[in-house]
Formats: C-alpha cells, structure tokens, sequence
C-alpha cells in the first residue's frame, strides 16, 4: 500500500509541477521524508498525508483511493505519470513508444 500511495502522490506532485523540495517546504517537511514516502519507504502521519493533499489540491482519500474516484482521475498527466512511474526501469525504446502512446491518447482525450 505505501508503494501505491507513493506513486499516487508523485503523479500529483508531478502533474502540478511541483517539485519534491517544493512539496516539502509546503508540507512541512523535508526533502528527504517527501522521496522516502514516494519511493513507499515511509509512511506519512495522518497530518503530514492531509498537508500534503492540501498541497496538491485533492483529499487524503484521493491519495489512498477510498471512497468514489475523483474527478480527475482521468486526467491524461495524471494517468501519463502514473503510467510512467509503474513502467520505470524498462528499456528505453518501450518507455519512448508508450510515452508517443499516452501522448497520442491524450490528444485525442481533449
């Protein structure tokens, strides 16, 4: 579970364009906690996943995916970098044709 959330929350952050040392410094938190929790090596506290759900504009529930889906979870960056956070350490042409993929898809989702 702390993997998923790591992703949930890196896909966000990413989709934003938020840094991770700009997360953190919202949050509260240093850069060091907000790639651990990423990278699912540490759990946030309740009050550190409500900061950092505040910061980028969802609820913890949208992190943790409890309860109905968000609105935005169909978001083409959101599922382009979910995708490329599931895909990492593939070969390099597969990352490339996929990202053409997402890209094309999400043209043509607009």
């Amino acid at each position: 579970m702390l993997r998923e959330l790591g992703i949930e929350i890196r896909s966000r952050r990413k989709a934003l364009r938020l840094s991770q040392e700009k997360l953190a410094d919202e949050v509260g938190t240093t850069l060091k906690h907000v790639s651990e929790i990423e990278r699912g090596l540490s759990a946030p506290s309740v009050i550190i996943l409500a900061r950092i759900a505040t910061a980028l504009k969802v609820t913890p529930n949208d992190l943790l995916n409890f309860g109905e889906a968000a609105e935005d979870s169909h978001d083409p960056r959101i599922l382009s970098e979910k995708l490329f956070e599931l895909l990492r350490g593939h070969p390099k042409l597969q990352m490339e044709f996929i990202r053409r993929l997402a890209d094309e898809a999400a043209r043509h989702a607009k």
